[in-house]
């Protein structure tokens, strides 16, 4: 063997090798793998989770608002929840997924694609700080950060995320561009970028109104500003352009959430609240109440129970309409025209500029939650406990008129109880045999337990930051909430 033909050879060897070291990651990678996931489906995979979490129709907040509560299982009907029942996946999920996919958008150049995402998450960040108060937001999701990562985020204030909100849907809509596309990525719209700046725009008016008994300077100028311009803020201004997300009801994949086996509705264990019904009921609303609600299977009558009502018999109660709001095809609704008509009305009430005065406006939101379910008003504006000009409190017509609108949507429809404060006996009335006698109403979730374990100190801030929580859900309600 000659001694000097191996160091030759590895020589050559290692020479080859160094030679391919930059094509050397292409080669060991399969094409048939995904290295990263595209930000059109990042965005898909984040609106069908938004969708499925912000608006479902059968959970806590559809009872605490009194839609429909439950007969069976009542404990957290009860107020049972805490801390233990709740949880921040969303952080892990959805909002994960909308700051990658901005990330790429923005190397991208989207601009569509960058305003959609920042509308999601403004969109889905609303909801959890209405749910909580404080919320991780500034420094949320920024563990895997280059430049400044950030195992535990601090808590920042309810009234700073929505100051940040109303800049981030401000620079969405500018951003915009409605003569292209999304594309088949946006499950919601179908890629209608003018139904983007409308619901951004509306969700701007959402959260002017949400914040403006704390911030009322703040909330009249944006209000006034967005309906002076309609040019450069377009708003929800129909049925047909409202945010709802119609399913595809042949589709196992994007058919309706709501979906119930009509042969399985005796087996239901959510009914509708006898405060609902008896709302509909005496105001002669008979028509929305065939919509919202099942007669009784047993006697064929609207028959409903008080939130926290133990042991009846399902057959025996009405429960959630079903070709509207359990069918295969039902939508889901995000913002709804008649509730803009509704802020509009309150915003008109206040004295601001929007164009319509209260009256005009609270008829007309009226009206549009009749026509979203195809029926006629009739003379249900002259009804006594409806006319606005009856004499009664016009703020708590409003109020209430827009908590009946937005059935069943608990989210906003619990928000918005705790808000205006109206209706009074939803406000007001504890659940049949609470388990907290005395402490009122619930006005926020409790914070999931994980984070004094895995955020302590931050966790111990934000409870520090917001005096006068009892009982983890009682008395003192998130920024906005002085009712």
């Amino acid at each position: 063997m000659n001694i000097y033909k191996t160091p030759i050879a590895l020589l050559i060897f290692i020479g080859t090798v160094l030679g391919c070291t930059d094509d050397f990651e292409e080669m060991n990678t399969s094409p048939n793998d995904l290295t990263s996931v595209p930000y059109v489906t990042l965005i898909t995979n984040a609106e069908v989770s938004i969708l499925k979490t912000y608006n479902p129709i059968l959970n806590f907040e559809v009872s605490w608002a009194r839609y429909n509560v439950r007969d069976v299982y009542v404990d957290n009907d009860r107020y049972s929840i805490n801390g233990s029942g709740t949880n921040f996946n969303v952080y892990s999920g959805h909002l994960k997924n909308l700051n990658l996919a901005l990330d790429l958008a923005e190397e991208a150049g989207d601009a569509n694609a960058i305003a959609v995402s920042k509308i999601l998450r403004s969109y889905a960040y609303q909801n959890l700080t209405d749910w909580y108060g404080d919320i991780p937001y500034s420094e949320a999701l920024s563990a895997d950060s280059d430049e400044n990562a950030t195992i535990y985020p601090k808590y920042d204030s309810q009234e700073f995320i929505y100051t940040d909100l109303i800049a981030q849907l401000k620079e969405a809509n500018s951003m915009i561009d409605v003569s292209q596309s999304l594309g088949s990525a946006d499950v919601i719209f179908e890629g209608d970028m003018m139904r983007w700046k409308r619901f951004a725009n509306s969700l701007l008016l959402r959260i002017y109104m949400r914040m403006s008994l704390v911030d009322a300077a703040t909330a009249k100028t944006g209000i006034e500003e967005i309906m002076a311009d309609p040019g450069k803020y377009p708003i929800i201004d129909s049925n047909d352009n409202a945010a709802f997300k119609y399913w595809i009801p042949e589709d196992a994949t994007y058919r309706s959430p709501y979906y119930m086996d009509p042969t399985q509705a005796a087996k239901q264990e959510n009914v509708t609240s006898a405060y609902m019904i008896d709302f509909l009921k005496s105001r002669n609303d008979l028509e929305r109440l065939a919509v919202y609600a099942e007669p009784a299977a047993s006697s064929g009558e609207y028959v409903g129970i008080p939130l926290g009502t133990l042991g009846e018999n399902t057959p025996d109660l009405s429960i959630m309409g079903i070709d509207e709001f359990r069918a295969l095809d039902s939508p889901t609704r995000v913002m709804r025209y008649s509730e803009v008509l509704f802020i509009i009305a309150e915003a008109a009430l206040n004295g601001w500029n929007v164009n319509m005065t209260a009256k005009e406006a609270y008829e007309a939101a009226i009206a549009a939650s009749f026509e979203e379910y195809g029926l006629d008003p009739g003379t249900y504006l002259t009804e006594p406990l409806v006319d606005f000009e009856s004499g009664r409190d016009q703020r708590e017509l409003i109020g209430e008129q827009k908590w009946c609108a937005l059935y069943p949507d608990g989210n906003q429809g619990w928000a918005e109880v705790r808000r205006t404060g109206y209706p009074v006996y939803v406000a007001t009335t504890e659940p049949v045999e609470t388990l907290y006698p005395g402490k009122g109403t619930i006005v926020r979730k409790p914070y999931p337990y994980s984070e004094a374990i895995s955020n302590p100190d931050n966790f111990s801030a934000a409870i520090s930051a917001q005096p006068g929580i009892v009982e983890e859900k009682f008395e003192a309600g998130v920024w906005w909430d002085v009712n």
